[in-house]
């Protein structure tokens, strides 16, 4: 396939051959995907699929990723330091999520303090957020009295307040009711057009995503192939053993992906 001049083209991301492997094997790869600005990506699959592992690879956090990866025009391979500045993470697993105790306010305070933005400034990108998707979140509400819909924004809302092209949130549908979860998707759509960023969540169901967002499964204990989207289904071939396992390298199995329209 001929990619594109990543640098010009405007895209947030542009992946091609993305692969990480550890002591067991493929944890995740090869992976093509391509992201563009206002773009939301769900990425959905059993546990254990590299979900987790594909979202710090997406952000330049995964130091065994091999391929391409250029984010907002910087190779994230050869300079992770630039690359990482251009995207933020909200939250990865029980290692990376806002503290639960703290109220919002505080909560600003220290997001602010830890990406280096002054806590004016911060308070001023939470109400153009705010503003921009319409949902208010009082100040002093504790993190922990939230509900799951409202902690998934305010997770995201204070991953954006030091302005970032890539934002990716772990387990975004977790505890949300499956009838709000089409709400929480279109909120984090709107909330792509404030720096024309793109976010990507991994979720357990994929159902609710919005007409327009990208798709990809991760199929379990499988190496995972994700092609650009064009638009319409890209079935996944039969699963084939691993290679690990004795299986063939040259049959890997594909995951699904599509782009999500109004049926």
């Amino acid at each position: 396939m001929n990619a594109p001049d990543a640098s010009r083209s405007g895209l947030v991301l542009h992946a091609r051959g993305l692969t990480a492997s550890g002591s067991h094997g493929v944890i995740f790869g090869p992976v093509d995907l391509d992201l563009s600005p206002r773009q939301l990506t769900v990425i959905h699959g059993p546990k254990g699929t590299g979900k987790s592992a594909l979202l710090l690879a997406l952000t330049g956090r995964f130091r065994k990723t091999r391929g391409t990866l250029i984010i907002d025009g910087v190779d994230a391979i050869a300079d992770p330091y630039h690359a990482i500045r251009r995207t933020s993470v909200a939250t990865i697993g029980n290692y990376v999520q806002p503290e639960d105790r703290l109220t919002l306010a505080e909560s600003i305070a220290e997001r602010g303090y830890l990406d280096s933005v002054p806590l004016t400034h911060a308070e001023d990108r939470m109400r153009r957020i705010e503003e921009l998707v319409g949902y208010t979140i009082e100040r002093s509400t504790e993190l922990e009295q939230l509900t799951a819909m409202e902690h998934a924004i305010a997770s995201v809302a204070l991953a954006m307040i030091r302005p970032s092209k890539l934002i990716v949130i772990d387990d975004a549908d977790v505890m949300v009711p499956h009838a709000e979860q089409k709400e929480l998707f279109e909120i984090f759509l709107r909330m792509t057009e404030l720096d024309d960023s793109a976010i990507v969540a991994t979720t357990v169901d994929d159902d609710m995503a919005p007409p327009g967002s990208i798709d990809i499964a991760l199929p379990a204990r499988h190496r995972a192939k994700v092609h650009p989207i064009s638009g319409e289904q890209v079935a996944a071939s039969p699963a084939t053993p691993d290679a690990s396992a004795g299986g063939d390298p040259a049959h890997e199995p594909t995951t699904q992906a599509t782009e999500v329209t109004d049926s």
